[in-house]
Protein backbone atom coordinates (compact mmCIF):
# COMPACT_ATOMS: atom_id res chain seq x y z
CA UNK A 1 0.00 0.00 0.00
CA UNK A 2 1.64 3.49 -1.04
CA UNK A 3 2.49 5.95 1.81
CA UNK A 4 -0.06 8.58 1.98
CA UNK A 5 1.60 11.92 1.01
CA UNK A 6 0.51 14.72 3.80
CA UNK A 7 -1.53 17.66 2.97
CA UNK A 8 -0.35 21.23 2.76
CA UNK A 9 -2.15 21.96 5.69
CA UNK A 10 -0.96 18.81 7.61
CA UNK A 11 2.98 19.61 6.90
CA UNK A 12 2.13 23.57 7.82
CA UNK A 13 0.86 22.36 11.62
CA UNK A 14 3.66 19.71 11.97
CA UNK A 15 6.11 22.66 11.01
CA UNK A 16 4.77 25.03 13.08
CA UNK A 17 4.17 22.35 16.21
CA UNK A 18 7.86 21.30 16.11
CA UNK A 19 9.44 24.29 15.71
CA UNK A 20 7.50 25.82 18.76
CA UNK A 21 8.04 22.71 20.76
CA UNK A 22 11.61 22.53 20.32
CA UNK A 23 11.84 25.97 21.06
CA UNK A 24 9.54 25.61 23.99
CA UNK A 25 11.56 22.60 25.51
CA UNK A 26 15.24 23.96 24.85
CA UNK A 27 13.94 27.15 26.83
CA UNK A 28 12.81 25.53 29.34
CA UNK A 29 16.23 23.48 30.15
CA UNK A 30 18.00 26.32 29.71
CA UNK A 31 15.16 27.96 32.55
CA UNK A 32 15.59 24.63 34.79
CA UNK A 33 19.59 25.48 34.50
CA UNK A 34 19.31 28.94 35.71
CA UNK A 35 17.51 27.98 38.38
CA UNK A 36 20.02 25.80 39.80
CA UNK A 37 22.75 28.22 39.08
CA UNK A 38 21.02 31.09 41.54
CA UNK A 39 20.54 28.63 44.18
CA UNK A 40 24.21 27.99 43.81
CA UNK A 41 24.87 32.10 43.86
CA UNK A 42 22.75 32.66 46.40
CA UNK A 43 24.22 29.89 49.04
CA UNK A 44 27.68 31.08 48.16
CA UNK A 45 26.77 35.02 48.96
CA UNK A 46 24.96 33.84 51.80
CA UNK A 47 28.43 32.33 52.79
CA UNK A 48 30.55 35.54 52.18
CA UNK A 49 27.89 38.15 53.91
CA UNK A 50 28.40 36.05 56.98
CA UNK A 51 32.48 36.49 57.10
CA UNK A 52 31.42 40.32 56.81
CA UNK A 53 30.86 40.19 60.55
CA UNK A 54 35.20 39.95 60.79
CA UNK A 55 34.67 43.66 59.57
CA UNK A 56 33.28 44.69 63.15
CA UNK A 57 35.12 46.63 65.66
CA UNK A 58 35.15 45.59 69.26
CA UNK A 59 32.17 47.03 70.65
CA UNK A 60 30.62 48.59 66.95
CA UNK A 61 27.17 46.75 66.51
CA UNK A 62 26.00 48.99 63.80
CA UNK A 63 26.02 48.62 60.39
CA UNK A 64 28.91 50.74 58.88
CA UNK A 65 29.46 52.19 55.67
CA UNK A 66 32.84 50.01 55.80
CA UNK A 67 30.40 46.80 55.83
CA UNK A 68 28.85 48.29 53.35
CA UNK A 69 31.73 48.79 50.82
CA UNK A 70 32.65 44.90 51.63
CA UNK A 71 29.33 43.71 51.22
CA UNK A 72 28.66 45.27 47.98
CA UNK A 73 32.43 43.82 46.79
CA UNK A 74 31.40 40.70 47.30
CA UNK A 75 27.76 40.93 45.63
CA UNK A 76 29.42 42.65 42.68
CA UNK A 77 32.21 39.20 43.17
CA UNK A 78 29.19 36.92 42.77
CA UNK A 79 27.33 38.43 40.24
CA UNK A 80 30.55 39.28 38.11
CA UNK A 81 31.92 35.36 39.13
CA UNK A 82 29.27 32.93 39.34
CA UNK A 83 25.82 34.56 38.06
CA UNK A 84 26.92 35.92 34.35
CA UNK A 85 29.67 32.99 33.25
CA UNK A 86 26.70 30.46 34.53
CA UNK A 87 23.76 32.29 32.37
CA UNK A 88 26.34 33.09 29.73
CA UNK A 89 27.23 29.51 29.27
CA UNK A 90 23.51 28.24 29.81
CA UNK A 91 22.30 30.52 26.90
CA UNK A 92 25.12 29.21 24.68
CA UNK A 93 24.50 26.02 25.45
CA UNK A 94 20.87 25.71 24.93
CA UNK A 95 20.45 28.18 22.04
CA UNK A 96 22.79 25.65 20.06
CA UNK A 97 20.50 22.71 20.65
CA UNK A 98 17.64 25.47 19.29
CA UNK A 99 19.84 26.35 16.12
CA UNK A 100 20.74 22.15 15.57
CA UNK A 101 16.88 21.76 15.84
CA UNK A 102 15.69 24.48 13.69
CA UNK A 103 18.44 23.65 10.94
CA UNK A 104 17.37 19.95 10.92
CA UNK A 105 13.65 21.04 10.74
CA UNK A 106 14.29 23.24 7.67
CA UNK A 107 16.32 20.25 6.14
CA UNK A 108 13.13 18.13 6.61
CA UNK A 109 10.48 20.78 5.37
CA UNK A 110 12.03 21.55 2.56
CA UNK A 111 12.24 18.20 1.48
CA UNK A 112 8.48 16.87 2.75
CA UNK A 113 7.42 20.33 1.09
CA UNK A 114 8.78 19.98 -2.11
CA UNK A 115 7.27 16.98 -2.25
CA UNK A 116 3.91 17.46 -1.49
CA UNK A 117 3.92 20.90 -3.62
CA UNK A 118 5.17 19.20 -7.14
CA UNK A 119 4.69 15.27 -6.31
CA UNK A 120 7.32 14.14 -7.03
CA UNK A 121 9.94 12.54 -5.27
CA UNK A 122 13.31 13.70 -6.25
CA UNK A 123 16.54 15.02 -4.36
CA UNK A 124 16.50 18.57 -3.78
CA UNK A 125 19.46 19.75 -4.56
CA UNK A 126 20.80 21.30 -1.21
CA UNK A 127 23.77 20.79 0.52
CA UNK A 128 23.02 19.52 3.85
CA UNK A 129 25.97 19.87 5.69
CA UNK A 130 26.70 23.38 4.85
CA UNK A 131 23.15 24.56 5.73
CA UNK A 132 23.06 23.03 8.86
CA UNK A 133 26.82 24.31 9.84
CA UNK A 134 25.84 28.09 8.72
CA UNK A 135 22.68 28.31 10.94
CA UNK A 136 24.47 26.65 14.12
CA UNK A 137 27.59 29.37 13.71
CA UNK A 138 25.11 32.10 13.12
CA UNK A 139 23.50 31.52 15.93
CA UNK A 140 26.50 31.31 18.35
CA UNK A 141 27.58 34.65 16.88
CA UNK A 142 24.55 36.36 16.92
CA UNK A 143 24.25 35.44 20.65
CA UNK A 144 27.94 36.56 21.82
CA UNK A 145 27.42 39.93 20.31
CA UNK A 146 24.33 40.16 22.53
CA UNK A 147 25.79 39.28 25.42
CA UNK A 148 29.42 40.34 25.45
CA UNK A 149 29.93 43.54 25.55
CA UNK A 150 31.28 45.71 22.50
CA UNK A 151 33.26 48.70 22.54
CA UNK A 152 31.39 50.34 20.22
CA UNK A 153 27.86 49.46 21.00
CA UNK A 154 28.55 49.66 24.70
CA UNK A 155 28.15 46.95 27.72
CA UNK A 156 26.17 43.09 26.74
CA UNK A 157 23.01 42.19 28.18
CA UNK A 158 24.46 40.60 31.05
CA UNK A 159 26.37 43.36 32.17
CA UNK A 160 23.57 46.00 31.91
CA UNK A 161 21.26 43.31 33.81
CA UNK A 162 24.08 42.61 36.42
CA UNK A 163 24.78 46.35 37.23
CA UNK A 164 21.03 46.84 37.80
CA UNK A 165 20.95 44.47 39.87
CA UNK A 166 23.65 45.64 42.00
CA UNK A 167 22.23 48.69 41.98
CA UNK A 168 18.92 47.53 43.90
CA UNK A 169 21.05 45.67 46.20
CA UNK A 170 23.39 48.53 46.96
CA UNK A 171 19.90 50.90 47.52
CA UNK A 172 18.50 48.35 49.68
CA UNK A 173 21.54 48.26 51.71
CA UNK A 174 22.00 51.90 52.06
CA UNK A 175 18.83 52.42 53.59
CA UNK A 176 19.46 49.36 56.15
CA UNK A 177 22.59 52.21 56.64
CA UNK A 178 20.84 55.10 57.23
CA UNK A 179 18.29 52.98 59.60
CA UNK A 180 21.73 51.76 61.55
CA UNK A 181 20.75 48.96 61.88
CA UNK A 182 22.77 46.30 63.53
CA UNK A 183 24.50 43.55 61.15
CA UNK A 184 23.23 40.78 62.46
CA UNK A 185 19.51 42.42 60.90
CA UNK A 186 20.91 43.65 57.75
CA UNK A 187 22.36 40.07 57.04
CA UNK A 188 19.16 38.03 58.20
CA UNK A 189 17.05 40.65 56.09
CA UNK A 190 19.06 39.90 52.91
CA UNK A 191 19.65 36.67 53.21
CA UNK A 192 16.13 35.96 54.05
CA UNK A 193 14.18 38.25 51.31
CA UNK A 194 16.69 38.72 48.94
CA UNK A 195 15.60 41.02 46.14
CA UNK A 196 18.87 40.12 44.08
CA UNK A 197 18.97 36.32 43.66
CA UNK A 198 14.94 35.86 44.62
CA UNK A 199 13.54 38.39 42.84
CA UNK A 200 14.66 40.42 39.94
CA UNK A 201 17.32 37.93 38.54
CA UNK A 202 15.46 34.82 38.15
CA UNK A 203 13.15 37.26 36.58
CA UNK A 204 16.03 38.97 34.31
CA UNK A 205 17.62 35.12 33.83
CA UNK A 206 14.57 33.76 32.94
CA UNK A 207 13.82 36.55 30.23
CA UNK A 208 17.55 36.73 29.24
CA UNK A 209 17.85 32.96 28.59
CA UNK A 210 13.96 32.28 26.77
CA UNK A 211 14.87 35.38 24.35
CA UNK A 212 18.08 34.79 23.69
CA UNK A 213 16.89 31.10 22.65
CA UNK A 214 14.16 32.08 20.92
CA UNK A 215 16.46 34.89 19.14
CA UNK A 216 18.94 31.68 18.32
CA UNK A 217 16.14 29.40 16.55
CA UNK A 218 14.99 32.58 14.72
CA UNK A 219 18.94 33.41 13.61
CA UNK A 220 18.97 29.69 12.57
CA UNK A 221 16.07 29.48 10.62
CA UNK A 222 17.07 32.49 8.55
CA UNK A 223 20.71 30.95 8.09
CA UNK A 224 19.19 28.10 7.00
CA UNK A 225 17.37 29.78 4.28
CA UNK A 226 19.95 32.12 3.02
CA UNK A 227 22.35 29.05 2.71
CA UNK A 228 19.54 26.81 0.62
CA UNK A 229 19.16 29.58 -1.61
CA UNK A 230 22.91 29.20 -2.52
CA UNK A 231 21.68 26.29 -3.97
CA UNK A 232 17.88 26.95 -5.31
CA UNK A 233 18.12 30.09 -6.26
CA UNK A 234 14.35 30.86 -5.59
CA UNK A 235 13.78 30.74 -1.61
CA UNK A 236 11.71 33.60 -0.03
CA UNK A 237 11.08 33.67 3.61
CA UNK A 238 7.42 34.18 5.30
CA UNK A 239 6.41 34.76 8.69
CA UNK A 240 3.38 33.01 10.37
CA UNK A 241 2.18 33.53 13.73
CA UNK A 242 0.64 31.99 16.30
CA UNK A 243 -3.02 32.85 17.21
CA UNK A 244 -4.50 31.93 20.44
CA UNK A 245 -5.87 34.67 22.95
CA UNK A 246 -2.48 36.10 23.64
CA UNK A 247 -1.82 36.89 20.23
CA UNK A 248 -1.26 40.78 19.40
CA UNK A 249 -2.26 42.95 16.88
CA UNK A 250 1.05 43.56 15.66
CA UNK A 251 1.16 40.02 14.96
CA UNK A 252 -2.23 39.60 13.27
CA UNK A 253 -0.87 42.47 11.48
CA UNK A 254 2.60 40.74 9.96
CA UNK A 255 1.47 37.02 9.79
CA UNK A 256 2.06 36.43 6.21
CA UNK A 257 4.50 38.77 5.21
CA UNK A 258 7.04 37.19 2.56
CA UNK A 259 10.40 38.79 1.60
CA UNK A 260 13.51 37.56 -0.01
CA UNK A 261 15.79 36.03 2.09
CA UNK A 262 18.10 39.30 2.03
CA UNK A 263 15.09 41.82 2.75
CA UNK A 264 13.93 42.80 6.16
CA UNK A 265 10.64 42.48 7.87
CA UNK A 266 8.70 45.04 8.36
CA UNK A 267 6.27 45.94 11.77
CA UNK A 268 4.65 48.73 13.08
CA UNK A 269 8.35 49.38 15.43
CA UNK A 270 10.52 49.16 12.55
CA UNK A 271 12.76 46.37 10.69
CA UNK A 272 13.85 42.85 11.68
CA UNK A 273 15.21 40.16 9.57
CA UNK A 274 13.67 37.19 11.79
CA UNK A 275 11.76 36.66 14.89
CA UNK A 276 12.10 37.79 18.18
CA UNK A 277 10.95 41.32 17.27
CA UNK A 278 10.18 41.75 20.82
CA UNK A 279 10.25 39.72 24.06
CA UNK A 280 7.89 36.59 24.47
CA UNK A 281 7.36 37.34 20.22
CA UNK A 282 6.24 33.55 19.02
CA UNK A 283 6.24 34.60 15.10
CA UNK A 284 8.06 31.96 13.46
CA UNK A 285 10.00 32.35 9.92
CA UNK A 286 9.15 29.56 7.09
CA UNK A 287 11.11 28.53 4.40
CA UNK A 288 9.11 28.92 0.99
CA UNK A 289 10.00 28.51 -2.70
CA UNK A 290 8.66 30.82 -5.12
CA UNK A 291 7.89 28.01 -7.55
CA UNK A 292 5.56 26.49 -4.94
CA UNK A 293 1.98 27.70 -4.27
CA UNK A 294 1.54 30.14 -1.08
CA UNK A 295 -0.93 27.59 0.91
CA UNK A 296 -3.47 29.14 2.65
CA UNK A 297 -2.38 28.85 6.50
CA UNK A 298 0.55 31.45 5.05
CA UNK A 299 -1.97 33.83 3.50
CA UNK A 300 -2.13 37.64 5.38
CA UNK A 301 -4.66 37.76 7.87
CA UNK A 302 -7.33 40.39 6.70
CA UNK A 303 -7.44 44.03 7.95
CA UNK A 304 -10.94 43.05 9.87
CA UNK A 305 -8.80 40.67 11.88
CA UNK A 306 -6.48 43.21 12.82
CA UNK A 307 -8.92 45.80 13.69
CA UNK A 308 -10.73 43.24 16.17
CA UNK A 309 -7.42 42.46 18.01
CA UNK A 310 -6.50 46.19 18.22
CA UNK A 311 -9.64 46.50 19.93
CA UNK A 312 -9.66 43.46 22.03
CA UNK A 313 -6.07 44.83 23.59
CA UNK A 314 -8.23 48.15 24.59
CA UNK A 315 -5.84 50.01 22.42
CA UNK A 316 -7.00 54.20 21.54
CA UNK A 317 -7.96 54.94 17.86
CA UNK A 318 -7.11 52.49 15.41
CA UNK A 319 -4.24 50.22 14.05
CA UNK A 320 -1.82 51.98 12.01
CA UNK A 321 -1.56 51.23 8.67
CA UNK A 322 0.17 47.41 7.71
CA UNK A 323 3.48 46.98 6.44
CA UNK A 324 4.19 45.84 3.09
CA UNK A 325 3.36 42.46 2.69
CA UNK A 326 5.44 40.78 0.07
CA UNK A 327 8.05 42.28 -2.16
CA UNK A 328 7.81 39.23 -4.66
CA UNK A 329 4.66 39.50 -7.07
CA UNK A 330 2.51 36.64 -5.61
CA UNK A 331 1.96 36.13 -9.21
CA UNK A 332 5.34 34.31 -9.67
CA UNK A 333 4.11 31.91 -6.61
CA UNK A 334 3.29 28.66 -8.50
CA UNK A 335 5.40 28.96 -11.28
CA UNK A 336 8.06 26.27 -11.97
CA UNK A 337 11.47 28.27 -12.05
CA UNK A 338 13.07 28.86 -15.31
CA UNK A 339 15.60 26.27 -16.67
CA UNK A 340 19.30 26.87 -16.15
CA UNK A 341 21.21 27.13 -18.99
CA UNK A 342 24.06 25.26 -19.74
Amino acid sequence: MARKVPTRRELMAVLRANRLEAVDLSSKAGVARVHRLLGRAQRDLNERLRTAESLRGPGKDSFTATQLRATLAQIRDVVGSVVRPAIRGTTLDVGKDAAEGMAEGTIDYLQMADRAFTGVARPLGIREGALYDRAVAGSRSSILHRLEPDPRAGPGILDRYGDAVVSRFEESLGQRLLAQQPWEQVRDNLIADSPFLQQAPGHWAERIVRTEVMGAAGRASWESIRSADADLGDMAKILCATFDNRTGADSYAVHGQIRRPEEAFQWWEGLYQHPPNRPNDREVVVPHRVSWPIPGELQPRSDGDVAACWAREKRKGGPPPRPKMTTIPLEKFGAPPPAKSA
